[in-house]
């Protein structure tokens, strides 16, 4: 039975399934076809004899109406160009893929989001949603590249430009590019001992960038205003985890953060001694 070659999309509607699947031409298109199965599928094929070999090769191109009539036409000339170059169109779509494969593999992404899956043990939440918010960030910049590929004019661009949108209210900038240079700087150090980087470009950059200022803080300095933040702590109220943090605090001078990771084993109560672990 011969079948009209399709010339447009609306032509292709006149195609209706049967038992077995069948092939319509595309005129004006050698080699290029449109399969209609019996499931109603339609999948453009395009069939060719490869430059080194004498047996028929075919490749799918995709499904109608996914890929239009006028995209099947673009990729025909793009196939036709290639065979006019000796070159097998479907060897050299797979090394594309593979190419795209490996540079993900390689890519900046990947190992900055395995250097942050290996932290999950290591670090609390909220340090872990800080660190995944700087990786976000330089992700959306150099996600994507080769992590060899990357280099320090291309971090300093990077970081320069995190720092320019990274202002505070004084239009000064704040320490989040720095901190964005350490994270990117981790994740060259772990690519590096793997084996897959052999520089880290962003080691360079710290020193490069304007030195982060967050304006004035407040500081209690005076003998009579630090009696009288003492005697607020003693007579306010609520959770009282809070209230002996605070007693501590003015009495250590340690660190928040230290004070809040605090372990008995570190206390010696005997000899009045708490042993801080850095």
């Amino acid at each position: 039975m011969e079948r009209k070659a399709i010339s447009s999309d609306r032509s292709i509607s006149s195609h209706k399934p049967e038992d077995k699947k069948y092939f319509v031409a595309v005129k004006n298109h050698p080699k290029l076809f449109l399969m209609v199965r019996p499931t109603e599928t339609k999948s453009w094929m395009y069939r060719y004899y490869p430059p080194s070999n004498p047996k028929q090769s075919i490749i799918s191109i995709g499904i109608y109406p996914s890929i239009s009539y006028a995209r099947a036409c673009e990729v025909w000339r793009e196939y036709e160009d290639l065979l006019s170059k000796g070159i097998d169109p479907k060897l050299h779509r797979e090394e594309i893929k593979k190419s795209i494969i490996s540079k993900t593999k390689n890519s900046f992404n990947h190992f900055a989001w395995e250097y942050f899956d290996g932290l999950d043990q290591t670090q609390k939440s909220n340090t872990l949603i800080r660190k995944k918010g700087r990786l976000d960030l330089i992700c959306k910049y150099i996600g994507d590249e080769p992590i060899s590929e990357i280099t320090s004019p291309k971090m300093l661009e990077v970081l320069l430009d995190i720092q320019a949108n990274s202002l505070n209210k004084a239009g000064k900038p704040t320490d989040k590019a720095e901190r964005c240079a350490g994270i990117a700087s981790d994740v060259f150090v772990y690519a590096g001992a793997r084996g897959f980087c052999s520089s880290n470009p962003a080691a360079l950059i710290k020193s490069q960038l304007a030195k982060s200022s967050y304006g004035h803080r407040p500081a209690i300095t005076k003998p009579k205003e630090l009696a009288k933040l003492l005697r607020d702590i003693e007579t306010i109220e609520g959770d009282p985890n809070t209230i002996n943090s605070l007693r501590l605090l003015a009495l250590l001078f340690v660190r928040n953060g230290d004070l809040r990771r605090m372990r008995w084993a570190d206390l010696d109560l005997e000899a009045g001694r708490w042993r801080l672990k850095l």
